[in-house]
């Protein structure tokens, strides 16, 4: 064989630096030599059985090369140390260090004269078949003696086997840290792990360190430790062993085995379910990675079948929060919608004066009894603040708002007794009636204001949806009335006022767009009126489907929290050539049907209810039976067989209203 050439020993010593295996482009880079070079030395060395290609290691690259045992052995002695092969293919001029960055000293062995790569076993084998020249010498000495000297011999051979059984015998004991054998890791929760070996009773230097099955390079010496830094890994098991030599015989291997999973778990459950009953309780039932941590709303559920179920004693009053998080700490969130089956509805806007008026109420009496509709919607407080019935919300008698035109409980259990529901209208925000009575007593963040501190004049006034007791005013309210046994709860004035937000000032507010304030509020009045059985629902404008962020209505974000949403779609209220449509006032179905649309559209898959607001009054076009029936019709050929009419002198076309509605 060959002496080694500069090229073989150079690429020979990298593999020596690199714990005996690496990759051809991590050798050609290190011994500035292009990849064929390098493959031409190994195929060399591999001649001479100094190193064997490996195939590829799951998770780190492609084939390698790596070290023979033989290889380990001649490997320091081949390399030598006056030649480190510098990047210009000549010999280096200074010691290099085979072992360098393995953590222990390492000094050249004498140079010698150069060796074949089979040189070590011949000298070995020469030296076993010398001849034995006799020498004659003097007489033996006396017996005694010499016995003497054979009893000693055999004391210090028993002495040296007892040594060396005892060394035999001693456990190698090998510990791991780093990585907990049998854990469940992240790829994020991996990246900067560093897995270490300490060795007792065993030979370092002989340790090889395999990623399921495959040699790692990467590998570090510190006396008695293995150190690894873990690299990123792909998802799924994986298992490291560490082979150690025994100090006379044996291999001593430790393990550690663990799964990567980045993976969130997968929950099997509806996000928006089937509308169900007010009253009734809800099955919340699925599928789970057996043992995943699942926690629905306030409560953890038990996995451990794979299988999953909950029942609620009533229909949440809001999104459900699901939380599932799997055993190396991936997490799946998301919401789940329970909409209530709102009941079918159609009903006629009825002011708290109209109601106190005998005439006015026994016209809507009379379109009960007709059957033409089955809900009455009674204002309970209205656009100027009043609030029509008896009261004992403290602010509304210390503001002055209460009317007293009615008693609430009595035209509820009146309405009741004639078989329709009673939907209760609030007001909300716009309220001049409590704007005027916080400037009056300083509390002057009560209401919206200008860029300079004066208060809003919008409507008279516009209380601040952001301050926390304007929002209690509404909500006692809304409570007041679903004590008294109101059927449903429907907000107006839900917004903010039209215009540019730079305009006007929200105090408390960071003059961003106010849209989630405005949910808040839904939320917080959706839990309450949930525990009281009442439905809820909130009128917008017919704008809001598309462009909501002008008044902050986010039809999305608020159906998560109402039964229903009540478009205003009034003809008269758009503009000419909306959604086609030449003349809106004009064509009452055109522009009814495509404006209805529009909310279909944003409110698929949420189960919330469309129940439109329909115009029965004149503007530029005179509204008559024709008009009327025109919009039930729009929205009947939608689907939508919910809806109820306005007519702010509460005069309606009991006409254009056909008795099978009822």
């Amino acid at each position: 064989m060959p002496l080694l050439a500069p090229a073989d020993r150079r690429i020979l010593r990298e593999l020596l630096s690199r714990g005996g295996t690496a990759e051809i482009g991590e050798i050609s880079a290190a011994v500035a030599l292009d990849n064929q070079a390098v493959q031409t030395s190994l195929g060399t060395l591999q001649e001479s059985g100094i190193v064997s290609q490996t195939g590829s290691v799951p998770g780190l690259g492609g084939a390698r090369w790596s070290l023979t045992r033989h290889g380990h052995e001649v490997g320091p002695s081949l390399v030598g140390s006056d030649l480190a092969g510098g990047p210009d293919g000549h010999e280096a001029t200074g010691p290099t260090d085979p072992a360098e960055g393995w953590g222990f000293p390492w000094r050249p062995p004498k140079p010698e004269a150069p060796l074949y790569a089979t040189g070590l076993s011949r000298r070995a084998r020469r030296a076993a078949d010398r001849a034995v020249i006799g020498i004659a010498g003097p007489p033996p000495r006396r017996r005694g003696r010499g016995r003497a000297i054979v009893a000693i011999l055999l004391i210090a051979a028993t002495i040296g086997v007892g040594f060396v059984a005892m060394n035999a015998l001693r456990v190698t004991e090998i510990t791991v840290s780093g990585i907990n054998d049998g854990a469940m890791l992240r790829p994020a929760g991996l990246a900067g792990t560093v897995l270490e070996f300490s060795i007792d009773g065993g030979d370092v230097t002989s340790a090889q360190m395999l990623l399921d099955g495959f040699p790692v390079s990467g590998v570090q010496r510190y006396d008695n430790r293995i150190v690894w830094p873990v690299p990123e890994l792909t998802e799924g098991a994986h298992i490291v062993t560490l082979d150690v030599d025994r100090r006379f015989f044996g291999t001593a291997t430790a393990a550690v085995a663990f799964t990567v999973d980045g993976t969130p778990p997968a929950v099997e459950l509806p996000r928006v379910f089937e509308p169900v009953a007010l009253d009734e309780p809800v099955v919340l039932a699925g599928s789970v990675e057996p043992g995943v941590s699942l926690q629905i709303g306030d409560q953890r559920v038990d996995t451990a079948s794979g299988s999953f179920s909950l029942t609620l004693p009533s229909p949440p009053g809001g999104p459900v929060p699901v939380i599932a998080t799997d055993a190396a700490g991936n997490t799946t969130e998301f919401d789940v919608i329970v909409p209530i089956g709102y009941p079918h509805t159609t009903g006629v806007h009825v002011t708290a004066a109209a109601w106190d008026h005998d005439g006015l109420r026994s016209s809507v009496v009379e379109l009960i009894e007709q059957g033409r509709i089955n809900a009455v919607q009674l204002d309970l407080k209205d656009e100027d603040g009043r609030i029509g019935h008896r009261t004992n919300v403290r602010l509304a008698q210390l503001s002055g708002a209460s009317r007293e035109l009615y008693d609430l409980r009595e035209a509820i259990e009146e309405l009741h007794d004639l078989g329709v529901r009673v939907v209760g209208r609030i007001v909300a925000f716009r309220d001049p009636t409590l704007a005027r009575y916080a400037t009056a007593s300083g509390d002057r963040d009560w209401v919206l204001q200008t860029p300079d501190g004066r208060p809003l004049s919008n409507y008279g006034g516009f209380t601040n949806f952001n301050h926390p007791i304007v929002r209690q005013y509404n909500l006692d309210i809304a409570a007041e009335a679903a004590a008294a046994g109101i059927d449903d709860i429907l907000w107006d004035y839900m917004r903010r006022p039209e215009g540019d937000l730079s305009g006007m000032r929200i105090p408390g507010w960071d003059g961003s767009d106010p849209s989630p304030v405005i949910v808040s509020f839904l939320a917080e009045a959706n839990s309450m009126l949930r525990e009281a059985q009442v439905f809820h629902g909130v009128s917008v404008f017919g704008i809001a489907a598309d462009r909501g962020e002008w008044v902050a209505q986010d039809i999305g974000a608020m159906s998560d929290h109402v039964d229903y949403v009540a478009p205003m779609v009034y003809p008269s209220h758009w503009g000419r050539g909306e959604y086609g449509v030449v003349h809106p006032e004009a064509q009452p179905y055109d522009i009814t049907r495509a404006s209805l649309a529009q909310f279909q559209r944003v409110l698929a898959g949420t189960n919330t209810a469309v129940v439109p607001w329909l115009q029965d009054f004149s503007m530029r076009v005179n509204y008559g039976p024709a008009e009327v029936r025109a919009q039930i019709d729009a929205a009947a050929d939608l689907g939508i067989s919910d809806w109820l009419l306005w007519d702010p002198q509460v005069t309606y076309t009991n006409e254009g209203i056909p008795v099978s509605y009822r």
